[in-house]
């Protein structure tokens, strides 16, 4: 099944083969999922990481971007450097 978020006045969108399966979050800006995981940046510069709708941790601050694969979470931060995070522990910044 193919799954993928989009960001909706604030709000993710999490879709299943076209069709909208649930909305969650608030104040969000930016949004990825690895089809099991889904990590968003809040407003604030948080992200914060959903499983089926739950919310499951949320780390980091001045973060900008993310990009998730096999459930390393890339954070893009204010200052152009890149955190990697795997269950919710940073294992690295370059």
């Amino acid at each position: 099944m193919a799954t993928t978020v989009r960001v909706c006045n604030g709000h993710v969108e999490e879709w299943t083969n076209g069709a909208r399966k649930r909305i969650f979050g608030s104040n969000i800006v930016a949004a990825n999922t690895d089809g099991t995981l889904v990590a968003a940046v809040t407003a604030s510069g948080h992200v914060e990481e959903w499983v089926n709708g739950a919310r499951k941790r949320v780390y980091s601050a001045n973060a900008v971007g993310v990009q998730v694969t096999g459930g390393v979470v890339a954070v893009q931060l204010r200052n152009g450097r890149t955190e990697e995070w795997v269950n919710g522990a940073r294992k690295r910044v370059y």
